[in-house]
């Protein structure tokens, strides 16, 4: 039985995402942002997976790959603690598991997280939308953020339109949480392909599409240094809007060019 994605979170989110040994943080930020992320988180079995694997005469009956049954380690520790398996007996990984785990609930009721814009990137205040004329434009977008933020103004518009642009959004957050996993060249003209398909369908339902991106970070919680990115604000603005603005546009720009007279 291979350990369940459920087990894997339930392992990761009890140990703080760190070696329950050195309390290294297992997963090494991208230097540059065309690379990801580096896992170097191993999990470690506490019972044996198999009669002959480390720690393999202590019995055990229940299910060996639940997360009760597992140690988050680094890939040092990992092999420490299989190849030293005399020195790191069942009851001594027990207690490990059970003191890690308590050290890193402790340590996030001090250090609680927080969430704040990044002051190396756009100041919310100061940072305009822009028009997304194309496709590729906003799969670029939406490909490089983690989080995302929609809004939408429905004054003036019928019940059917709202909800069909609330149906786009939603399916460009779904791009956004796959995106990562889109890889090759021909998935990616697919993918600005759809793009484009979601501005016609935008344009169609009388709304055009307004982006821009702001940056914030992580600090607290178990490790010290903060974690950056990028987070893509949507607006769906109506026609009647658009040129509204527009018009307010041109006439504060004739209030200008008159007052050089």
């Amino acid at each position: 039985m291979a350990i369940s994605e459920k087990s894997m979170k339930i392992l990761w989110a009890l140990s703080g995402g760190c070696c329950a040994i050195c309390r290294t943080t297992l997963v090494v930020p991208r230097e540059v942002e065309l690379d990801d992320h580096s896992v170097i988180g191993e999990m470690a079995h506490i019972y044996p997976q198999s009669p002959g694997g480390p720690r393999g005469n202590a019995p055990f009956t229940g299910n060996g790959d639940h997360h009760s049954n597992l140690v988050l380690l680094c890939g040092n520790h990992h092999k420490v603690v299989d190849d030293q398996e005399n020195g790191w007996p069942v009851e001594r990984m027990k207690k490990l598991k059970a003191d890690h785990e308590t050290w890193v609930a402790e340590t996030l009721t001090h250090r609680p997280l927080r969430v704040t814009v990044d002051p190396s990137g756009p100041d919310p205040k100061k940072e305009k939308f822009y028009m997304i004329n194309s496709g590729a434009e906003l799969w670029n977008l939406i490909s490089d953020a983690w989080s995302f933020l929609p809004s939408y103004s429905e004054e003036n518009q019928r019940d059917e339109q709202v909800e069909q642009v609330l149906g786009l959004l939603e399916e460009l957050k779904e791009w956004m949480e796959m995106s990562e996993f889109i890889e090759t060249m021909t998935e990616q003209r697919n993918a600005r392909k759809c793009m484009d398909a979601i501005l016609k369908e935008c344009a169609d339902n009388g709304y055009i599409l307004y982006s821009r991106r702001i940056r914030f970070r992580t600090t607290g919680g178990v490790d010290p240094s903060p974690m950056t990115w990028w987070q893509a604000e949507v607006r769906a603005v109506p026609f009647g809007d658009f040129f509204k603005l527009v018009e307010e546009h041109l006439k504060k720009q004739e209030n200008v060019d008159g007052g050089e007279d």
